[in-house]
């Protein structure tokens, strides 16, 4: 009977793992053919044109060719087109490898996990293909200030980014009470014994 309760609890623990896969596979395949097909419409619609203005003063989708890394940065760095496909590769493992360690809030873990491969393959397939990233998405208050052009794969490593946070910060606050109760039950233990020497 116990061995055929193992199996049953292995095989359902098998299973949650798929579905965890399963999930993350899909969640990183729809943003990443978001990503995809966005910066397809941006290269049909608006390279070459004036751009559009989706909210005046704030918002505007136009069209630019980005050589550096996420919004902008390190553009004209030498041999910054190899560089950056080998850190993509390199986010991707360290991240996988910080999955795995999280031991609670994995749910926010794993969609972080998703999103940060969706949004390191969408720039990394626009490297691989083209040299460059596009971005179409600029933000600014009134053209006086501006932050750098983005795209969806951006937003979804800037999400990712911040889930991984959460995530990170709630194992750490378990291992920290976990280790507080432990130290608590110890403390008991050890003057438990003592008051039992003082008996004896």
């Amino acid at each position: 009977m116990r061995l055929g309760a193992l199996r049953l609890m292995q095989i359902h623990g098998a299973r949650r793992v798929n579905k965890r896969h399963l999930t993350i596979a899909v969640l990183s395949l729809l943003t990443l053919g978001l990503d995809q097909g966005t910066k397809i419409w941006a290269r049909s619609e608006l390279r070459g044109t004036g751009g559009l203005t989706v909210i005046s003063n704030y918002l505007d989708l136009r069209y630019y060719e980005n050589t550096g890394m996420a919004f902008s940065m390190g553009r004209n760095l030498p041999g910054g087109r190899y560089i950056f496909v080998a850190v993509g590769l390199l986010v991707l493992f360290a991240v996988w490898r910080l999955v795995r360690q999280v031991q609670h809030r994995k749910t926010a873990a794993e969609v972080a996990f998703a999103m940060v491969v969706a949004g390191a393959l969408g720039n990394l397939i626009d490297r691989v293909a083209y040299g460059h990233v596009v971005d179409f998405i600029l933000m600014h208050w009134q053209r006086k200030y501006t932050w750098p052009a983005y795209n969806v794969a951006d937003i979804a490593l800037c999400v990712g980014a911040g889930l991984f946070m959460i995530a990170l910060s709630g194992t750490k606050a378990a291992n920290r009470s976990g280790s507080s109760q432990t130290s608590s039950r110890s403390a008991r233990e050890r003057g438990a014994k003592r008051r039992a020497r003082k008996r004896a």
